[in-house]
């Protein structure tokens, strides 16, 4: 083997590494290992790596540089997915597009090789096919990875969760990978005849714009639809404050009598009592808790949206004959905003109150509690009847709707992601448990609602 020779191919594998790292930065944050423990695993790794294959493609003649990268891919993206705590289609999809991008550098490598075979030009020292790829690579990474990749991308594949969508946007960056593989010119006799390598030079850069023009019109797309649903929840959160507004503004009108003739019933008992007329007492007694009872604030906690939307599925629950038991510990003022902490606490009940449609009234229940520690840190717990058939997606659960299609427990995760908490769900027989932990700022601005 020519030591040369093997020195480029070695610098050719080595483009591995750039590789790694652009699809290990976007999802920094949900890496198993350490950042710089994984560092100092990987770059070993993949420099033993870059200096084996050139010994496997001398060895094993009967498979090509480009059916081994080709097996490498495959096997990186398995590696890939057990260092990152991450949704799979969401890192097959950043995997890919990665993939695709570096796809042009190494398009450009066979384009400048063949160029250069056909004029007969006399290479230097270095191999400007690979030195090509680099200064492609290194050129893609500056000017589309990090603008389009490691800011957008990652943007999106945090905020946007919207899995059919995730299921098709795929395709585009294996397309583009395919395109680019199928344009290796298999012969460099006909790769610079005519306009044709003019031709290979407009395509690859058409292919180029136009997959940074899709990059860039998903993340708009994912921006507007997040952007709707957030005011679309706003909308739901002030027509729900409002309802509350009206429904205490009735308790107190209601209760106004109540006060005003509590003066003349006070005397009453009183007279009674100097008869010793006990009887009586207890009959007046019954009658005005009685009335009492059937008065009711709906103050559930402090917080004065998340009270709305506390009463809002209370009544729900109600009309549906599902005992609630509530203890909220959620103060006026808190370091979250109210579109998320409605969003949680929206959810969870929404997806409770599902479940125990499935079971009979008599076995219908949601308890629900949220505490505040001195640290800061919030903790949900929500526990509800269902029947005991979880629907599940491997192991993930999957929505308590007929349909499945839901995507409540998957948002509440993402919100707990969001405050650096995290959220568990789980069922033992016929109850569902769901516990959010949420590590809150200490001074965080409230969302305005006004």
């Amino acid at each position: 083997m020519n030591y040369l020779y093997y020195f480029y191919r070695v610098i050719g594998y080595a483009l591995i590494i750039p590789g790694a790292v652009m699809c290990l930065l976007p999802v920094k944050k949900h890496l198993r290992i350490e950042p710089k423990k994984l560092f100092l695993l990987l770059f070993p790794t993949l420099m033993l790596y870059s200096f084996l294959m050139p010994f496997a493609e001398y060895f094993i003649p009967m498979f090509s540089s480009n059916t081994l990268f080709s097996l490498t891919i495959v096997l990186c993206f398995f590696f890939y997915c057990m260092a990152a705590d991450f949704e799979k289609i969401k890192l097959f999809y950043l995997y890919l597009s990665n993939v695709a991008l570096l796809s042009f550098g190494g398009l450009a490598f066979y384009m400048v090789d063949a160029y250069i075979v056909n004029n007969g030009i006399v290479s230097p020292i270095y191999d400007t096919a690979v030195i090509s790829q680099w200064c492609t690579t290194i050129f893609l990474i500056c000017f589309a990875f990090f603008p389009f990749f490691n800011r957008k991308l990652t943007w999106t594949l945090e905020h946007f969760h919207s899995k059919p969508v995730w299921n098709m946007v795929w395709t585009v960056p294996a397309l583009i990978t395919f395109c680019n593989y199928a344009m290796i010119p298999t012969d460099y006799k006909n790769a610079t005849v005519g306009r044709i390598f003019s031709l290979y030079l407009l395509i690859d850069i058409t292919l180029l714009l136009l997959f940074l023009l899709f990059q860039q019109m998903f993340y708009l797309i994912a921006k507007t639809l997040i952007e709707k649903n957030d005011y679309e929840q706003r909308t739901q959160l002030l027509q729900i404050q409002a309802s509350q507004y009206q429904s205490l503004l009735r308790y107190v009108n209601e209760t106004s009598k109540l006060r005003h003739d509590f003066r003349h019933t006070a005397h009453m008992l009183f007279s009674l009592a100097q008869e010793n007329n006990t009887e009586k007492i207890l009959y007046y007694l019954k009658e005005y808790r009685q009335e009492l009872d059937s008065y009711h604030s709906g103050i559930l906690c402090q917080h004065s949206t998340a009270n709305a939307i506390l009463a809002y599925y209370a009544n729900i629950a109600a009309s549906q004959e599902i005992q609630t038991d509530w203890h909220m510990d959620l103060p006026e003022n808190l370091p979250i905003s109210d579109v998320d902490l409605c969003s949680i606490l929206g959810n969870l009940l929404e997806n409770a109150i599902a479940g125990c449609m499935d079971v009979l009234p008599t076995q219908r229940f949601i308890n629900l509690s949220a505490d505040l520690t001195q640290n800061k840190e919030l903790y949900i717990i929500c526990v509800n009847s269902f029947d005991g058939k979880p629907r599940k997606s491997g192991a993930k659960y999957l929505s308590t709707k007929k349909d499945g299609s839901g995507i409540g427990l998957l948002s509440i995760s993402a919100t707990a992601k969001k405050y650096d908490g995290m959220s568990r769900f789980y069922h033992l027989e016929g109850e569902f448990y769901s516990e959010i932990m949420l590590n809150l700022p200490s001074a965080a601005p409230r969302a305005d609602l006004s």
